[in-house]
């Protein structure tokens, strides 16, 4: 459960910018990546455009783009139980 309750710029700027995509586009984030097996083209320029947004999005921000972090092997998950 999250522990932050507070409304702010950051998530009323996500909420609209997330609203403003998914009735421009008509796709939901995740139903669009499974949409690409479709082979449709604006499909893949909405899954393209997506993607772009978060890599900027991680620039200017200061998170650095893209961070691929390893799944945990089922070694780890047992020693951290």
């Amino acid at each position: 459960m999250p522990e932050r309750k507070d409304i702010d710029r950051n998530l009323l700027l996500g909420a609209a910018l997330f609203g403003v995509g998914w009735g421009l586009s008509g796709f939901c984030p995740g139903p669009a990546i499974t949409s690409l097996a479709s082979g449709a083209a604006p499909v893949f320029v909405f899954v393209i455009a997506m993607a772009a947004g978060i890599y900027l999005y991680g620039l200017v921000s200061g998170l650095g783009g893209f961070k691929i972090r390893p799944l945990p092997t089922p070694v780890q998950v047992a020693s951290d139980a």
